[in-house]
Parts: C-alpha cells; structure tokens; sequence
C-alpha cells in the first residue's frame, strides 16, 4: 500500500495522530506485508509511528473509528483482531522478546479479542487465550528509548510484584512496538477505596475510615519499593542514582517556569474564543488568580528548588497519580501500577531525564488533591467551578486528605531508608521532609496546569487551588 488519500485521511483523523487538521508530510519508511498483515513504519516531523493493518472482508462496527476501506480492500488496526499475534510473527523484521517460558507467541491461540479502551493513543487489545487473559499494549508512536518499555523490563527481573505480570515485548526492527502483559482482574483506578471513604465522611459526617489510613500507608511502601527495583544495582546508566548538580536545579526551574507562562497563554487564547458568557466569567477568575497570587507561590518554590542539591536523582515513574493504578482490593498486592510511559506532556528528551524520587511522592500528593476535588463535587452535587471554590475557601476536604498523604508519605520514607537512594543525606531529609517536598509539589502542579491548559483548559481551577493550597506543605 502506497500513501494513498484514503490512507492519509484515515492517519490524520486517528486518535493517536499528534496534528489533527494539520498538513504533515507523512511518508511510508517501511512497508511489510505477510499477504493478511500489513506492517508500515511512517515518519513525519521527524517522528516515527508503527501501523499494522490486517486485511478484512468487512471492517466491525464496534472497529469503525479503527478501520477503513479502500477499492475492493478493507483493513482494521490489526492489534484488535485475534490474528495479529500470529501474524507478526510471521514478519522478517517483526521479533518477540520473552519474559516468561509460560508463552511461545507464535504458537498462542487467541480466542478473542477486543479494544481494552479506544481512548488511548496507543492500541490496548485484549485477549482470552489458552493461558487466560492477557492485554497487549501497542505504542504507535515509536521512540529510540522506550521508557515503559525499559522499565517494566526491569521491574519484571526484579520481581516487582505491583505491575502486571509480563510476558513479553514485540519489537519490529530497532523499534519496541509493544508489551503483552497479565490482564490485571479488577474494573476500579487506585483512587476508588480513598473516593469511596472521603464521600460516606462527606454525606455521613464518619471520620473512623482508618482502614484507608493503612491502605494509603501501604501505598506509600509499594511506592518505595518501586524505587529501589528501578535504582539499587543497577545493570545500566539508565537506571540508578546520580547526584544532582546545577544544571539540573537550572533545567528544572527553566522548565517550570516555561509551563506556566505557556499555560497562562494558551488560557488567554482559550478565554477569546470561549463563546459562553458564564464559563468566559469562571475562567477569568482563576486566569487572575494565576496572576495575582499563584504567581507568587511559584517564585517561592522554585527559590527552594536548590534544596534539591541535597538529594539524588534516580529513574522515577514521573507521572506516578491513582488512575495509573488498578485497585484489586486482594489484600496482597491491592495496587498495580498498569502505566510507565511518563508525563505526556513532556518531551522525548524531558522523559529520559532522572529526577529525585520525591517528585513521585509529590505527584501521588496532589493525585489526592484531584481526587477530593472529585469527591466534593459528588457529595454535594456541585459544578467543578464551585467545588474549587469550596476548596479554595473552607475545604471540607481537607483534614481527611493531610491524614493519607502524611500516612502515605512517612510509610514511603519508612521503607527507603537504609537504601541510599533518596539522599546521601536520607536521616537529614527524612527529619525536614516537608522543605524537600514543597518545591516539586508546586512543581506537579505547574505541570498539571499546563497540561489541562492544553487538553481541557476548563480545568484550571483545579491545579490553580493545588497551587494555593501547596503552602500548607510548607514547614
């Protein structure tokens, strides 16, 4: 298949095509074809993506948004067809890497297959087969170094017990294109137990939830675990602890402040063409507040940012927040982490950057932020606008959150001390934790305003109280 028209259309419409209406040159760099599967590598700005088409009479309906027709032939994205696995290995430069004795790819009977979500930007398949369920995770936008990749990898020889179990990695060529994995039994994210308890204290006035207590202290062990499976003896440099110098304080702080002024544009840009009066109104306010004294506490984090010279830098999940997580509520390992691809926000480059651990610790801080502003929305029935502005005013939420992260943090610090990662100087940081903490909390925050500035930009007002909030972490 060349580049026809019908091809480019169905690229350029596809949901994890970076440049929607856009007109980038986009060429085929490889093309394989097993006579049922069609295998392209396409490139355009200097990126790379993977696209394997399987031939069909007839594309499903439940496939419509992931298959088209063309003359007398139709194809379907061919991860979500019993057939790819089997075909793909049939490709000259298709190759499987194996984790596990339990699965010969090629040799795998699929019985069926179905799209796990089609809201992602990758392809997530999965599959009952002959050994039970399993997901397959296929990246269409391909990167040199496979973050996830790598790391769950790792984490597998480490027999990291809180991700899926992994079976193995479809590469074709130089590129990873794809991880089969155990298909972890439980339909809630990780933040369902903590929602559920902070809603029953907000209808039911009951502040007895210690049981979420102990399950936000062992989240903070699961946490800390993670980190020494990623960075005590490490086999290579990607892995490990390093000392942070000045040009990382300087990078981190360019990279902050880069995100809030982008951030604050883009609400500018959004602000003049909102056609809604009352929502126009909303935004407004928290663009002002942004100005006036989100600002301010910006400043002053990033001041602090050379405590981190203090600590290490170490490989991070760096986009570590409860709905990366499935809660299976089993009492063994109750969260597995289903997701390392890292901030979507970032950069290729940014992603490959190691940072101090507690820049996870951090992002799980203000995940409980989000969570409770979810809460309060639902207990009350309150629009998002007026939950910020509860939350900004007198949170209800409040006590309830400081009592999981502070038992979710100490339980983290807990368990990393005595590894060498967090610190050369873990008892001085473990006894001010908070001063080392405060700087990349703000920091999180800056990215998630950033990040819903770009994606959903009515969103604001919930990194905007995060960050006004972010002082009461400040010793």
């Amino acid at each position: 298949m060349t580049l026809t028209t019908t091809l480019r259309e169905y690229i350029t419409e596809s949901r994890w095509w970076p440049w929607k209406g856009s007109s980038a040159e986009i060429s085929i760099v490889e093309r394989e074809d097993t006579g049922n599967l069609l295998a392209l590598i396409l490139e355009a700005r200097g990126l790379y993506f993977y696209l394997p088409l399987l031939r069909v009479e007839k594309v499903p309906r439940e496939l419509q948004t992931r298959g088209f027709c063309e003359d007398s032939e139709c194809f379907v994205e061919a991860e979500y067809t019993t057939e790819y696995l089997r075909e793909f290995t049939k490709l000259r430069h298709g190759w499987f890497k194996s984790t596990s004795s339990v699965v010969e790819v090629d040799k795998l009977e699929v019985n069926s297959a179905r799209p796990l979500t089609l809201e992602s930007t990758n392809a997530v398949a999965e599959y009952t087969t002959s050994i039970g369920s399993l997901v397959l995770k296929s990246y269409r936008l391909l990167s040199d170094v496979n973050v996830e990749v790598k790391i769950l990898d790792c984490l597998a020889r480490k027999n990291y017990r809180n991700i899926p179990r992994v079976y193995g990695f479809l590469y074709y060529s130089k590129w990873a294109t794809g991880v089969l994995m155990e298909r972890v039994q439980g339909d809630v994210d990780g933040g369902y137990p903590f929602y559920k308890s902070l809603v029953e204290q907000l209808t039911t006035g009951n502040l007895a939830e210690l049981s979420r207590v102990g399950l936000a202290s062992k989240l903070g062990v699961i946490i800390g675990e993670l980190h020494i499976a990623l960075n005590e003896k490490p086999e290579e440099d990607f892995f490990g602890v390093e000392p942070v110098t000045s040009s990382d304080i300087e990078t981190w702080s360019s990279r902050t402040e880069r995100m809030y002024t982008t951030a604050l544009r883009r609400v500018d840009e959004y602000v003049a063409v909102l056609e809604s009066p009352s929502l126009r109104e909303e935004l407004e306010y928290w663009r002002k507040l942004l100005d006036n004294e989100a600002r301010g506490v910006v400043e002053e984090a990033l001041g602090n940012l050379e405590l981190s010279l203090e600590l290490n830098k170490a490989r991070t999940h760096q986009d570590l927040h409860l709905a990366q997580m499935i809660y299976t509520g089993d009492g063994v390992r109750d969260f597995v982490i289903v997701d390392f691809e890292g901030e979507p926000g970032r950069t290729s480059e940014e992603r490959l950057m190691k940072e101090p651990v507690l820049r996870d610790v951090a992002s799980m801080i203000r995940s409980f932020h989000y969570l409770s502003h979810a809460a309060l929305m639902n207990a009350y029935s309150l629009m998002q606008h007026e939950a910020s502005l509860r939350m900004l005013r007198e949170d209800p939420t409040l006590e309830w959150r400081l009592r999981h992260v502070r038992a979710m943090t100490y339980s983290y610090i807990a368990r990393m001390l005595g590894s060498g990662i967090l610190s050369p100087s873990e008892k001085r940081v473990a006894k001010n934790l908070w001063r080392y903490l405060y700087p990349w909390i703000v920091e999180r925050a800056v990215y998630e305003l950033y990040y819903e500035s770009l994606y959903r930009p009515l969103w604001i007002s919930i990194p905007t109280t995060g960050l006004l909030e972010a002082r009461i972490y400040k010793p």
